[in-house]
Parts: structure tokens; sequence; C-alpha cells
């Protein structure tokens, strides 16, 4: 039995994530289809010569053959959305149900490039981190932050709106990668400014990260990690023998109270 009023006590009043929810075993595995489809098709449009050898080792496997490939070139965002089809089927998914009785109507926040807001089209996308590689991971920052920026500058939500996002391993090794967090850190103001980076605003946090108590979240695959989104996050390094593969959802909640 699923204690949906507890989840959300843990989202908004308790540490600001929870963990509570999972996919399915089908779920996951449409999931782990999709992506390894689309990553696929992806290096065989830009590296064919190389196609099968990626094919061979599959996704988890990518980083022992991705210096073949130019790795930052290939898996730009507008590379690693889900296609609007793809969203739709998910949306008939059993983990939407259990969503809706968790904060009742809600949508998913449209496509984002750069800070230009795609309206219409509906954003899931993934990210894959390759072991013991730093660059493949993002600092410490509140999602808030960048919803505030967005928009060249005027916000991606009208003021009051509330957003919540889920963020799914599809493949990861507990305790070795996965998602660092502050616990009850969307309760507090943090000292962070924007610089320019790629031509675009992005926040910068300025506080001693190390100093914060953040915690590597035990996720294995298939697990929801739902958080505020005022709660410091950050990708950990992957530590893992395999790819860390995951998902993010951003939910935009319409009658939060």
């Amino acid at each position: 039995m699923i204690d949906y009023a507890a989840i959300k006590e843990e989202l908004f009043s308790g540490p600001g994530y929870s963990t509570d929810l999972c996919l399915t075993a089908n779920e996951l595995e449409f999931f782990r289809f999709t992506i390894e489809e689309q990553w696929l098709a992806r290096i065989a449009a830009q590296h064919p010569e190389h196609q099968e050898s990626f094919r061979k080792l599959g996704l988890a496997n990518y980083h022992k053959l991705s210096h073949l490939v130019d790795h930052k070139a290939l898996w730009g965002k507008e590379s690693r959305l889900f296609s609007q089809k793809a969203v739709d089927r998910i949306k008939q998914f059993p983990l939407i149900e259990k969503l809706t009785k968790l904060f009742g109507d809600f949508s998913i926040s449209d496509v984002v490039y750069g800070d230009t807001i795609v309206e219409g089209r509906q954003e899931i996308y993934w990210r894959i981190v390759r072991p013991e590689s730093v660059s493949d991971v993002g600092p410490i920052h509140a999602d808030k932050w960048f919803h505030n920026v967005l928009g060249s500058g005027s916000g991606m939500f009208p003021q009051g709106v509330v957003t919540v996002k889920i963020w799914i391993p599809i493949y990861c090794e507990p305790g070795k990668s996965g998602l660092i967090v502050i616990p009850d850190s969307h309760k507090k103001d943090w000292r962070y400014e924007y610089v320019e980076k790629d031509g675009f605003k992005k926040p910068v946090i300025l506080e001693d990260v190390d100093k914060l108590g953040g915690i590597l979240v035990p996720t294995g695959p298939g697990t929801l990690l739902i958080f505020n989104e005022r709660l410091l996050h950050g990708g950990a390094v992957n530590r893992g023998d395999i790819m860390r593969v995951s998902t993010e959802i951003t939910l935009v909640l319409r009658n939060y109270e």
C-alpha cells in the first residue's frame, strides 16, 4: 500500500525528496528499450563505422568505446529527448496513475533548449554518465534557479506555480552512482549567481558545498527519486563499472495546496 500523504509530507515538509515509488518491470523495460534504440540510432547517424561495435556492447557498456566518438558533440540535450510519441506512451503507464493520486492534476513541462521554451512539446529526457568521468556530472543546484531565468529571463512558469522533479535511474549501481541531495535544503535560501556558459545564463552556487551535508541516495534501477524544486542536488561521479543512465521529468502541479 502506497502512503501518498506521507510522500507529499516528505517532499514539502520533510527532507525534500522521496524514493517510495518505483517503475514496474514493464515500464523499466520500455525506458531501457526506448533510450537504447535512440542512443544507437544517434551513433549510427554520426559514426556508422562504429555502429555494430556499440550495438554488441550495449548502452550499459558505452564507456568502453566512447573514445571512438565525439562524446560531447553527440549528446546535446536535443539528442536525448524522448519523442512526443514515446512521451504519449509513457502517459498511459500505471506510473502516471500513481502520480495523479499523489499530486492531483498535473502536466509535464515543455521542452527547453538553452533558455528557449518550446511550447506544446512535453519534455522527458535521459542522461548518461560514464564511470570516473567528472565532466559528465553537473554541479550542486536547485531546479528553481533554472526556472527563474528561462524564457529569455522572464521565468519558465508563472508566479506561484509549483513543480517537482522526477529522476529515475535506468542503469545504476546503488551506492556507486546516482544523485547527491542535501536533505532539508529546500527550506533555506542559498547564495548563488548566474554566469554565462555556452551562451546561456546558468546558476552557480556560492556556498561551500562540501560543508552542506550532501548524501548519495542509494537508488536502484526503476526507483523514482522525486524531489522539491528548491532542493539542492547534483550528479555524483560514477564510481561503478557500468554506465549510469537516468531519465528526468518535471511535473507542473496545477492545484497544489
